[in-house]
């Protein structure tokens, strides 16, 4: 087998029967993935209650105070198709790992700013670490529930966390705004992301894909090849 052929992104432990997870584990790390989706959605409701007081803090005008919001948008729509891809070929873990990981960090140094341009810096890059999380989490969550129904439902639950997100978001935007600050909405994120990172890199399994066959050297080159970055940026 070459290398290339063993980068196929349908091949994974699914197709190969893996040890069944407890089920105690397998809710914990559907909580861990929800909670992911739930911060995704968050970031951008959230911050819809938060504007006014953003836009007094620094000083700026109601269309200048859009590329907050939209800063994290414009980069998470192109990232998503490059995370997915990536999720293809690498082990999702570390992906979702990373971008929630990264999302805390972000999120934490945002709500010390007070600044235009390095607060759009930093949605910016919010939007890049909340596209690694989602193409992961679904990834990981079709290998931890091969069973058809089990996948559709822990599918179902992780997309309605999204909707769930989309409420309380708005409602949880408006308490910080009108109690503390709308750095809080920005910290609430980091509190919940720094315990999902952790618990991530505790329970889940290390390894969801096959590891292509080969020396080391041409199995590098084969998943770089595969990524097609330049195909993906074209479409992005």
């Amino acid at each position: 087998m070459s290398p290339l052929s063993a980068l196929s992104p349908a091949r994974t432990l699914v197709d190969d029967h893996p040890k069944e997870l407890p089920l105690f584990r397998k809710l914990l790390l559907l909580v861990l993935f929800c909670l992911a989706q739930f911060l995704d959605v968050f970031n951008a409701s959230a911050l819809y209650a938060a504007l006014p007081a953003l836009e007094i803090s620094m000083d700026i005008t109601e269309s200048q105070s859009a590329w907050v919001i939209s800063g994290s948008q414009l980069t998470f729509a192109p990232f998503l198709l490059i995370s997915g891809r990536i999720c293809d070929i690498y082990d999702p873990k570390n992906v979702f790992i990373g971008g929630v990981g990264g999302l805390g960090v972000i999120s934490l140094c945002a709500g010390f700013v007070d600044n235009k341009v390095p607060m759009i810096i930093c949605r910016a890059l919010i939007g890049i670490a909340c596209s690694m999380t989602i193409p992961s989490a679904l990834s990981l969550l079709v290998t931890i529930f091969p069973d058809p129904l089990q996948q559709a439902r822990a599918i179902g639950i992780f997309g309605g966390c999204g909707a769930i997100a989309n409420i309380l978001g708005l409602m949880i935007g408006g308490m910080f705004v009108e109690w503390a600050s709308y750095h809080w909405v920005f910290w609430f994120v980091a509190i919940i992301a720094v315990p999902v990172t952790l618990a991530g890199v505790i329970f889940i399994p290390p390894r969801f894909s096959v590891e292509p066959t080969g020396s080391p050297e041409p199995v590098k080159a084969a998943k770089w090849k595969s990524l097609d970055l330049v195909g993906v940026s074209i479409l992005t």
